[in-house]
């Protein structure tokens, strides 16, 4: 009996190491695995927010990644790279590591905007989009609640009529500002464009009496409405936010002034279309069927949770492009 236990002691041995060594190329290949989508996420994920902390961006962003630990079981830590509406951002990760585990967030108003003013000489086909994953109540024309204008044909009306005495408060080189000029080129509004900064800043100089009008987010204009220190005439959005519907749109008075802000993951160009199709799978579950998710975005956005699969977003993307290079010219794109 001895002798049979000492001839099979080898093979034993022999079979523990292979399984080890087995073991040791599973795990040296794993990452291999999950760049391919065999087996993602294998490890954690970055995010990388190209806006300032505490923006909608960054909320909206934050938000999201917050279900998606729990949705995907891996942890996703959210760094903020801002600077030039979101241009330095797009622009260091664009070409980046294409692992499927970095990835970014952006709007698409300042993705398109963007190329359009020649901020950034590429747009969103530079990356791989992932997944348009929620509205914003739209950029609104804000003014002070004891102003004359009642309504956007209101305010348009009173600029040309009196050309160049209404100051009105953008920040250069984004959404803002192309609400500008869509305003000029298509209104022909007579404006006084200031730079102001961005949507906190603009609405201190509005309260502050710096400026007659301002476009703001609803969501950073909400609780001076409610106060009765300002009041909204429009939404820059294509129809009222869901939870909104006594805003009208913008478009009702200019048919071209829509700046459909929307919130957007892209991985870098050439991420392994598995691990694309994964994530956009994790955020269209969490859009659809996770009510706290779904109660924190209304409350924040006044927008229902929204959502595109992949083919939806680049859909979206290139209509967003067209309309925006329509006004290239005046935005200071050759």
């Amino acid at each position: 009996m001895m002798k049979k236990v000492v001839k099979l002691f080898p093979l034993v041995c022999l079979v523990i190491m292979l399984t080890a060594g087995g073991g040791a190329a599973i795990a040296a290949g794993s990452s291999d695995q999950a760049a391919s989508g065999a087996k993602w996420p294998a490890r954690d994920i970055t995010v990388i927010v190209n806006m300032g902390a505490g923006g909608d961006t960054d909320y909206n962003g934050r938000l999201l990644c917050r279900y998606l630990e729990k949705e995907l079981g891996v942890s996703i830590p959210v760094s903020n790279v801002p600077g030039s509406n979101g241009a330095i951002a797009n622009a260091q990760y664009k070409d980046g590591n294409p692992d499927g585990y970095t990835f970014l967030v952006t709007n698409t108003v300042a993705l398109s905007g963007n190329e359009a003013t020649g901020l950034s000489d590429f747009g969103y086909d530079s990356f791989s989009p992932v997944a348009i994953f929620g509205k914003q109540s739209g950029e609104n024309l804000i003014v002070p609640a004891n102003s004359p204008y009642k309504t956007m044909q209101d305010f348009i009306d009173a600029s040309k009529a009196k050309p160049d005495t209404i100051k009105y408060a953008i920040s250069t080189g984004g959404g803002a500002y192309i609400s500008y000029v869509i305003m000029s080129q298509a209104g022909g509004a007579k404006l006084v464009p200031i730079d102001a900064g961005d949507g906190a800043a603009r609405m201190a100089s509005l309260l502050g009496g710096h400026v007659d009008a301002a476009i703001v987010p609803y969501a950073t204009a909400k609780e001076y409405i409610e106060a009765g220190r300002v009041k909204t005439l429009a939404t820059f959005m294509g129809e009222s936010p869901t939870l909104l519907k006594d805003v009208p749109p913008a478009k009702d008075v200019i048919p071209e002034a829509v700046l459909p802000t929307m919130y957007i993951m892209l991985a870098p160009k050439g991420t392994d279309p598995a691990a694309v199709e994964g994530m956009n799978k994790a955020i269209l579950n969490i859009i659809k069927n996770n009510a706290e998710y779904k109660a924190e975005c209304e409350k924040f956005n006044f927008q229902s949770p929204f959502a595109l699969d992949v083919q939806g977003t680049l859909k979206e993307l290139e209509a967003q492009r067209k309309h925006f290079m329509i006004f290239s010219k005046f935005l200071g794109k050759k």
